[in-house]
């Protein structure tokens, strides 16, 4: 195992899901707000849980992957760190074989960017992706999850924006944060970052851009933080 940052939690790696940006930055997005029960969808090695568990320590994390190895080596990080929950070896476009639907107040999902015929060629890492988890398909899993005015937290490509959307609105969940990445400020948004409220009232806030690095190519200030840097 690996520290994250210094003193910070330990981690090791799922081979076929290594640490991301996306998965970073959507763990600092999703846990912004509080929660008490956190469901993550398509979980790999459990990075979303560990983080978030340094925002929220008492809250209890629960995950699911369809690999077996990757609800393992979940349970062993969790462990590791002292986070509260369970990892299941489940597919979440079968989400009604979930254990205690309606009862989180919080389901993040970094899922896969390609759907429909357009996963990775690489077996491990196609399934390590949800084998194809689509909006719909993710949108309805925390619907069925989620407690009226529970959040869904997500990051996906901004190019599918409007799918995202469409497909959250038809599950009852109304999008209400959204926040795009760019690698500089001059650069077109590679990432965007996703809130939505289940049984929420319309109005989307868009918050500033995250900026990842200075025309210098060095981290942001607020990258700095969100990593840890000294």
């Amino acid at each position: 195992m690996k520290q994250l940052w210094p003193r910070g939690p330990v981690y090791t790696d799922d081979p076929a899901f290594r640490i991301t940006t996306d998965s970073v930055l959507l763990a600092h997005f999703a846990g912004e707000k509080a929660f008490s029960r956190c469901m993550d969808l398509g979980c790999g090695g459990g990075l979303l849980s560990v983080l978030l568990h340094e925002r929220q320590p008492e809250a209890v994390f629960d995950s699911v992957d369809i690999r077996p190895e990757a609800a393992a080596l979940c349970r062993e990080n969790c462990r590791a760190n002292g986070v509260a929950g369970t990892a299941a070896c489940l597919d979440a476009r079968k989400y009604r074989s979930i254990p205690c639907p309606g009862e989180y107040d919080l389901v993040v999902c970094n899922p896969p960017y390609y759907y429909a015929g357009k996963t990775s060629p690489d077996p491990d890492r196609a399934a390590a992706r949800g084998g194809g988890l689509s909006p719909a398909q993710f949108s309805g899993a925390a619907a069925y999850l989620l407690r009226q005015g529970g959040e869904l937290c997500v990051v996906h490509k901004p190019e599918f924006l409007t799918d995202i959307f469409a497909a959250m609105r038809l599950a009852d969940i109304e999008p209400k944060r959204l926040r795009l990445v760019c690698h500089k400020a001059a650069s077109a948004p590679s990432l965007a970052l996703i809130a939505g409220r289940r049984g929420g009232r319309p109005g989307l806030t868009v918050l500033p851009a995250l900026v990842l690095v200075n025309d210098d190519g060095s981290p942001t200030q607020e990258v700095r933080e969100i990593y840890h840097i000294q």
